[in-house]
């Protein structure tokens, strides 16, 4: 027959042991998340240096150009 202390032993050994293993799961995933994280920053890099450098050739559209187009006039209505 199992005793009380039998059985509250058990459950913190496995209450232990699952927390281990979820440290262990976290870590994994931690570290996969971190290559991916390092991947995109590499990527990244090169990309925005290649933006910087197409910028310094004005090879961009402009945003605040000068279109010529003119709201109509508002009315006011009484």
């Amino acid at each position: 027959m199992l005793n009380l202390n039998t059985i509250v032993s058990g459950l913190i050994l496995a209450f232990i042991g699952w927390v281990g293993m979820s440290i262990v799961e976290l870590k994994t995933d931690t570290a996969v998340v971190k290559v991916k994280v390092d991947e995109n920053h590499k990527m990244l890099t090169v990309l925005w240096q290649d933006f910087l450098k197409d910028k310094t050739n004005d090879n961009l559209a402009s945003f605040y150009a000068a279109t010529g187009i003119k709201a109509a006039a508002e009315e006011k209505v009484e």
